[in-house]
């Protein structure tokens, strides 16, 4: 990999890779989408099999951690893009999964390889890769503008491998949200049993999804805000 342009990774090695079993926040989300969310609007996928992640992990060159293989073996991400269930955000399938990290690496080749070909920044410093693009992010969702949640398996010494992280074409500071997919989901399934969400109907009929503090119509700003990390998008 070309980084020519990048800054100078720091000394030191991240925090190793947390082994978790999240199926009692698997269980708690199910109960409250269940309760919550119109079941025709809001529909997972039946789950994935053991193949298919075997074949993800060999395109993305990555053995994901046991509660990535939980999560797939829950649902197989969601397809409708229009009512997603992480505050609006779909849930990639296994297959979306693998289109938007091969776009992600056709950009990369458009750049010679050069990771920082577009500047950016990290929150907490040091704790996640400043890079445009790194081909060890693995997306779990999608904004349809080219902006992730995903898993970071190449974190700065001052993260850990695995950590959950905001990146994207306009997420101009990289910013860790949890250090783990299990904290990831301890985190949404806390605020939306807190009360913190907002399902207001749309004249479509359909029912706009986000947090309710701060009142934000994009996830990743909300959340953003809700953590103190900096609000700066690429121009």
């Amino acid at each position: 990999m070309i980084d020519t342009n990048g800054p100078a990774r720091p000394r030191g090695e991240p925090k190793p890779l947390l082994e978790e079993d999240i199926s009692s926040v698997l269980a708690r989300l199910d109960a409250w989408y269940a309760s919550h969310l119109p079941a025709d609007e809001y529909r997972f996928n039946p789950p994935a099999t053991q193949v298919q992640l075997e074949a993800f992990e060999q395109l993305v060159g990555i053995r994901m951690p046991g509660a990535y293989h939980q999560l797939y073996l829950w649902h197989d991400g969601e397809d409708d893009g229009r009512s997603g269930h992480i505050y609006g955000l779909p849930l990639l399938s296994l297959s979306q999964a693998c289109r938007e990290w091969e776009l992600w690496n056709d950009v990369l080749a458009d750049f010679g390889g050069n990771r920082y070909e577009i500047s950016a920044a990290a929150w907490p410093e040091g704790a996640v890769d400043p890079a445009y693009i790194n081909p060890r992010w693995i997306p779990l969702t999608h904004d349809s503008s080219g902006n992730h949640i995903g898993l970071d398996f190449d974190p700065w010494p001052e993260g850990r491998i695995g950590q959950v992280i905001l990146y994207g074409g306009d997420e101009g500071v990289k910013v860790v949200l949890a250090q783990s997919l299990g904290g990831f989901l301890q985190l949404l399934a806390a605020l939306l049993e807190g009360g913190n969400f907002r399902l207001e109907s749309e004249a479509s009929g359909w029912h706009e999804f986000n947090l309710k503090m701060p009142p934000l119509d994009h996830f990743h700003d909300g959340i953003r805000e809700l953590l103190g990390a900096p609000a700066f998008n690429i121009e």
